[in-house]
């Protein structure tokens, strides 16, 4: 059926091709295999091209549109080829069939341009006819690019297959036909997604799989995937120059550095911006080598980066609470003020990361537990020492009748959210693990007296409801691809209230955690002076919340004069920031700077229109209400899958000037996790088996990453072992692989 569809060339199709692109380069070919060539000139070539004879006249007064009305440059088939049968090739845009004096075929065809006939009857077939046009006619016109179309033709034939461009999407049907370059370019691409090592093309498995999947695709080496990379990495550098160039007012950044295992110091630069279609983005500027953690080392490889990419206007700059990191802050707001590049004087640029604080106030609670923490993390590290320590301590599990399938998990003592991890996956092993004391002798001499008691046990319990929330909060604000800034405040509010009722908790131990952790809370945003004033105005800026919800919520853990003061500031602050962004438009619109100004200008000029002056001073009325028009209006309903950001797409319009500060606010991230994120795909990429990369390659290979996956999920390397063994009990539902691969026991030998 195919090969039928692809031989019928309907009247109207030839028309239009004919009507077309007459000089361009076309591929063609028939599902027969016969090669289809470019249709002829216009008529205006036709005539210069060749003689005036009767034949061509002839010819050429059969050229006719396809409603039938006469049409220069665009033949017929029907008025050209024999009206009894209905023609299929291109060909015949070219031939005449001849006919005797009675009217029948005589299975010849002239050529319209030098008026040679050949055979043409069925089944000499068309390629002759092909043939004399690339070849022996020296009448046709653009031959030149006739034969360079014919080389360059497709000679397979296309095979129909449905695809998915996501896992999300639906299947469709599309043609596919082998291309070399564009198998290559998706190797390439596939190299960087996934991590693999550039000799991973030279690998027995993958060779093998591709002799059996695509034996015709030349495998390059490993030298040439690696020049790929540096070549795929250009453009999409330039891809992201031009998207930031078009489509981003300002960008807010965030930044972190991270030693290698070579012991060598990389700093990562991220962009976070959002586009004219209001869609957030965060790239990956740079992942560049320092010279050390020192500040102004820091300060300079950030300013570096921002001039080679280009980027003169910067909203906010999130860093952790590094003494190093105010080092370079304060460096680039030197720097950056004689560039003019800061919004509200640069008292908003550096913003504090608030997971980095969040960890800070968490960490100074758990000191007082530090005790029966460090007890139930000894007894984990037992069970996962060895391989026979865990099977004992899974029948333990077995005989204590405990159903969850949760490992163990150790944490690392410096992050606070791993050892939430840890606790959580351990008090549902309790009686596991005092089973394990009667079973395992080593477990009871490891420990003695130091074992966790019930105690123990119980704060680690109340630890796990009490790090709960917190590490809520951290994931929240964690997904650099989804969070944006209106989040930030309501999650410390939230921390707030959790803190005041650990502190009037009747628990002595929560109520001492509640108050250490109150007291670092304090040191960062006790006031409204620590805080960030971008985090009040992306509340604002939410429809659900307003004006009113930030005075609402600071007022009940601070006093009414703190709320109205915060209340004036956020005003003064967002007035301020219309005003810029209103004056930065009407420069780029005109190189107008005051509107009011503008509007005396134009009263001086008397060939100016009353209408069109009055006209001035109603909008510039109307763009000074425009803060209060939003803050007036009823807030949205509140819902928790509101998209906030298609809310400001769909009512840019109502307000021009508020929407372009909104759009540049809430891209703000107060977290520096999508920088962070990098260094676990750097610590993967610069492993110990791939310490040889050197710091350019890392750096193509980590930003070409961000740069081309379209998931904001991570790469997931290691499977966890709940998968591995869900996977293994479905697989060994068959009775032959449990046969040749479940190990047997004594009693079965």
């Amino acid at each position: 059926m195919a090969s039928n569809s692809n031989r019928e060339f309907s009247s109207n199709s030839v028309s239009m091709r004919i009507s077309g692109n007459l000089n361009s380069k076309r591929k063609a070919i028939s599902s027969d295999g016969r090669d289809q060539m470019p249709p002829p000139p216009s008529r205006e070539n036709l005539n210069s091209s060749s003689p005036s004879s009767a034949n061509t006249q002839t010819v050429a007064s059969n050229f006719v549109s396809n409603e039938g009305t006469p049409n220069e440059g665009t033949p017929s088939p029907t008025s050209l080829a024999c009206a009894s049968k209905k023609v299929r090739s291109e060909v015949w845009v070219h031939f005449v069939k001849l006919k005797d004096d009675q009217g029948n075929e005589t299975g010849r065809a002239k050529c319209v341009y030098c008026s040679k006939d050949y055979l043409a009857n069925s089944e000499q077939g068309t390629s002759g006819l092909w043939k004399h046009l690339r070849d022996t006619c020296k009448k046709f016109p653009n031959k030149k690019e006739f034969v360079e179309a014919y080389k360059s033709r497709d000679k397979m034939q296309k095979i129909l297959n449905f695809q998915k461009a996501s896992e999300s999407e639906k299947s469709k049907l599309s043609c596919w036909q082998f291309d070399q370059q564009a198998c290559r370019d998706a190797l390439v691409k596939m190299i960087i997604k996934d991590e693999l090592p550039f000799r991973f093309v030279e690998g027995e498995g993958f060779r093998e799989f591709i002799q059996v999947s695509l034996p015709m695709f030349q495998i390059p080496s490993r030298y040439t995937i690696a020049r790929d990379c540096y070549y795929l990495f250009v453009q999409e550098k330039k891809k992201l120059h031009a998207l930031l160039t078009s489509q981003c007012q300002r960008v807010s950044l965030t930044t972190d550095t991270w030693t290698s295992i070579q012991n060598v110091s990389y700093l990562c630069l991220t962009a976070h911006f959002i586009d004219s279609g209001w869609n957030l983005h965060n790239r990956i500027l740079n992942f560049c080598v320092v010279k050390s953690h020192k500040g102004i080392n820091i300060g300079n490889a950030i300013d570096f980066c921002m001039d080679e990419w280009g980027l003169n206007k910067v909203m906010c700059i999130t860093v952790d609470n590094a003494s190093s990191n105010d080092t370079a802050v304060q460096q680039l707001k030197k720097k950056l003020t004689k560039k003019n590049a800061f919004v509200l004087g640069g008292e908003a640029f550096h913003m504090r990361c608030f997971a980095h604080i969040l960890q800070l106030v968490v960490k100074d609670g758990l000191e007082s537990a530090q005790y029966s923490i460090r007890r139930i993390r000894d007894v984990v590290k037992y069970v996962r020492g060895s391989p026979q320590r865990l099977e004992m301590f899974k029948k333990c599990c077995e005989s204590a009748n405990i159903k969850s399938k949760a490992s163990l998990q150790l944490d690392c003592p410096t992050r606070w959210n791993s050892t939430y991890l840890m606790l959580e996956s351990a008090v549902v092993y309790q009686k596991a693990f005092d089973k394990l004391e009667d079973v395992d002798s080593k477990f009871f001499g490891e420990f003695g007296n130091d074992m966790p008691s019930e105690v123990d046990w119980t704060k680690a319990r109340n630890l796990t409801r009490f790090l709960k929330r917190f590490y809520d909060v951290t994931c929240k604000i964690s997904g650099s691809l989804y969070s944006t800034s209106n989040l930030y405040f309501p999650e410390i509010i939230r921390v707030l209230k959790d803190l005041q009722a650990f502190q009037s908790s009747n628990d002595l131990n929560l109520a001492e955690m509640g108050r250490m952790m109150r007291e670092k809370f304090d040191k960062y945003w006790g006031s409204i002076q620590k805080m960030n004033v971008m985090l009040f105005i992306a509340v604002v800026l939410d429809p659900r919340y307003k004006m009113d919800y930030l005075a609402a919520k600071y007022k009940s853990f601070y006093s009414e004069n703190d709320a109205n003061d915060l209340v004036t500031r956020v005003t003064n602050s967002l007035r301020a920031l219309m005003d810029e962004y209103k004056g930065n438009e009407q420069v780029g619109m005109g190189g107008v700077i005051n509107p009011s100004n503008d509007v005396e200008d134009m009263v001086e000029d008397e060939e100016l229109d009353d209408y069109f002056i009055e006209r001035e001073k109603e909008q510039s009325l109307v763009s000074k209400g425009e803060l209060d028009r939003y803050v007036g209006e009823l807030p949205e309903k509140y819902t928790h899958d509101f998209d906030l950001l298609n809310w400001w797409k769909v009512n840019a319009v109502r307000y021009p000037i508020l929407s372009k500060v909104a759009k540049d606010v809430l891209a703000i991230q107060s977290s520096t996790v999508a920088s962070e994120s990098a260094f676990s795909t750097g610590g993967r990429t610069l492993d110990r088996f791939r310490s040889s990369l050197t710091p350019t390659t890392a750096k193509v290979l980590i930003c070409c990453q961000d740069w081309l996956r379209s998931s904001s999920k991570p790469i997931q390397l290691e499977e966890t072992i709940e998968d591995l063994e869900s996977l293994e009990s479905e697989i060994t539902q068959d009775p032959e692989i449990v046969k040749s691969v479940m190990p047997r026991t004594r009693v079965d030998c």
